[in-house]
């Protein structure tokens, strides 16, 4: 049997959510020392990305740099890359090669948000398999 998503997956995620403002998003980021978050909706449900460089956009273009801009809700990039929970780790590998992520967020058939898989769980994933043969 193939190893899959949900297997190596962390349950243990952030996630940022429609309607945060920047000042929230930025405590997120600053305090766990990430550069991005999964965007979920109400239900849950996968809506986006949100990155450092969208924040650094969105703060750019605001005419001053008051602090009221850090109240207002956060932008983010509605296409969002996901794997499924039942995607073999072959594919995923594939995957993280092709697109030069360093996490992506894993979605169950719902499309709701349930783990995210980094660069760093495939690297664990091949060591304690190296580890055992």
């Amino acid at each position: 049997m193939e190893t899959t998503a949900k297997e190596i997956m962390s349950t243990e995620m952030l996630n940022a959510t429609e309607g945060m403002t920047i000042e929230e998003a930025l405590k997120l980021l600053i305090n766990s020392r990430i550069t991005g978050l999964p965007v979920v909706d109400a239900e849950g449900k996968m809506i986006g990305v949100l990155s450092e460089y969208d924040i650094l956009m969105q703060i750019s273009q605001a005419k001053n740099m008051k602090p009221e801009v850090f109240q207002q809700v956060i932008t983010f990039s509605r296409k969002a890359d996901t794997i499924a929970e039942n995607m073999p780790l072959n594919d995923i590998v594939k995957r993280f090669i092709d697109s030069k992520y360093r996490r992506l967020p894993v979605v169950n058939k719902a499309g709701k948000l349930i783990g995210i898989i980094t660069r760093r769980d495939l690297m664990r994933v091949f060591y304690y398999r190296a580890r055992l043969s």
